[in-house]
């Protein structure tokens, strides 16, 4: 694929989308999860209001500053247990994230890792963040990352994966990866999208060079 072909809408449509899917935690040992425009039923965790609320609203896609508020002042309960905690930080940072505050969203993703790495979610997430940082390559390190330690969606990761890849102009992976989540999740919006894109500018670039004067 020929790098002439990298859209320039880049860095608003995909950098968008990549930020809409950032993965909300909700209680520990349930295993749901959901994503800025894909909010599910939330299970209360705890007796803490603060925990309960933090999670409602976060699952909500409310990104108001009340919600980082109660968000920390979960994390400031004296009786949270480690599940819990590592949860409230991913809501916290997934919060930050929409916000556009990528350096608090990091530093909640950060946090995550350094309590257990094997946090699959926090990974993905902290990738993300560095997608909108323009951290591309750091950012594809984190999203494999978290493919290994077999994320919950994978589809989307691979779609962030890929939204990394053409920003540094790796065409072929963007590609495959794009190819990759619409293969585990067919006919969706987002990879079925940049997918058609890819098609639509392969035909414009071979028309041009089809319609190009002969020497």
């Amino acid at each position: 694929m020929s790098r002439a072909w990298l859209p320039r809408r880049f860095s608003v449509a995909i950098q968008r989308a990549v930020a809409a899917m950032a993965i909300v935690a909700a209680a520990p040992f349930v295993g749901a999860t959901a994503f800025a425009q894909d909010p599910r039923a939330v299970t209360t965790i705890g007796t803490d209001a603060n925990i309960r609320r933090c999670s409602e609203a976060v699952v909500a896609g409310d990104t108001s500053d009340r919600t980082v508020e109660e968000c920390t002042r979960a994390l400031n309960y004296r009786r949270i247990d480690r599940p819990t905690q590592l949860q409230l930080l991913i809501n916290r940072g997934v919060t930050h994230m929409r916000r556009g505050e990528n350096e608090p969203a990091l530093a909640d993703f950060d946090e995550v890792i350094r309590l257990d790495r094997r946090q699959a979610e926090a990974h993905l997430n902290r990738g993300a963040v560095l997608v909108q940082m323009r951290q591309h390559g750091p950012a594809i390190a984190a999203i494999t990352e978290a493919l290994g330690l077999g994320v919950r969606e994978p589809h989307k990761a691979y779609f962030n994966r890929g939204a990394a890849r053409e920003a540094l102009g790796d065409l072929r992976g963007a590609y495959e990866d794009y190819s990759t989540a619409l293969e585990i999740q067919p006919d969706w919006g987002p990879a079925s999208a940049e997918l058609a894109r890819f098609a639509r500018n392969r035909r414009d670039h071979l028309a041009t060079v089809l319609n190009e004067p002969t020497p």
